[in-house]
């Protein structure tokens, strides 16, 4: 695998039209109980990502509490141990996957969705003299809608305090909000949290697409499709980051064929494969922020 790194960044740096901003970014997801294989190798590509573009990562590997509420427990305590170390030492931003996504463009930085802060790009890129963010309105949380609400199966968050405030209200909501249903668990604690004054101002909703988009078809679909007929806006292209097989039944069976198929796939940028290319919509979104 670290082989196979060096060879795919070299190719990504001549190919790919990345640029990676100075950010010290942690992948974290959790793999336990029963291994299976479909899982083991979706979590390989993401080990290949981390290893290309030097991202840390940070696996829950055993139960700390009740199942799904494992994710927001494990990410607080993730966070205590980071802000515990010194600024110029500790992880920036944090994304989080649930172990039902893979990795489909390996070029793909995740520093590229991140908003475009001076700080990690130096002095070349500043916000305009008529935007007032600031730190009253600093993003802190980025995530997608589905037809369901919130997906929270990936998601980027800024590591500071604001972030152990969230995640302790999230694991704490079902206990002092017991009459509250829940049909999704931990998911709908955390979207009734963030729409909360004191969260709401810093999370914001980005397109589903950029990373958490859903299959379409067969994985063969993906591969060889010529045009975007039948293929809704949060359906995965050629060019996307990543895709998330949420709900879906025979989920085993149908990650093992992506899986196979992204194997044999030749890259996507050195071939000129590409179906959907949004680094310009990413810089545009952010720059109607005021960024």
């Amino acid at each position: 695998m670290l082989a196979k790194s060096i060879e795919k960044h070299t190719l990504c740096r001549k190919y790919s039209p990345f640029a990676t901003g100075r950010a010290r970014i942690g992948l974290v997801t959790a793999l336990f109980g029963q291994q299976q294989e479909h899982y083991r190798k979706a979590f390989q590509t993401h080990m290949l990502h981390s290893l290309i573009h030097g991202t840390e990562v940070h696996v829950l590997c055993d139960s700390i509490v009740d199942d799904l509420w494992n994710k927001p427990a494990f990410l607080l305590n993730l966070l205590m141990h980071e802000l515990l170390k010194p600024p110029n030492e500790r992880l920036e931003w944090i994304m989080w996957v649930d172990r039902d996504t893979l990795v489909l463009d390996q070029c793909h930085p995740i520093s590229s969705f991140l908003p475009p802060e001076p700080s990690r790009f130096g002095g070349w890129l500043e916000r305009t003299t008529n935007s007032d963010l600031g730190e009253k309105n600093a993003t802190h949380l980025l995530v997608t809608n589905d037809f369901n609400g919130l997906n929270n199966g990936v998601f980027l968050l800024r590591v500071n305090s604001w972030a152990i405030e969230l995640f302790n209200s999230i694991l704490a909501f079902r206990h002092y909000n017991p009459g509250v249903e829940l049909k999704f668990t931990e998911q709908s604690a955390m979207e009734l949290v963030i729409n909360e004054d004191g969260f709401k101002e810093h999370t914001q909703f980005i397109p589903q697409h950029w990373f958490n988009g859903y299959p379409e078809g067969q994985a063969r679909h993906f591969r060889d499709r010529t045009d975007e007929n039948g293929l809704a806006e949060e359906h995965v292209r050629r060019g996307d980051y990543l895709v998330h097989f949420a709900g879906l039944p025979r989920r085993g069976e149908i990650m093992s064929d992506w899986l196979s198929t992204l194997e044999e796939l030749p890259d996507v940028w050195k071939y000129g494969s590409v179906q959907r290319k949004i680094s310009a919509s990413v810089l545009e979104f952010w720059r109607g922020l005021g960024y």
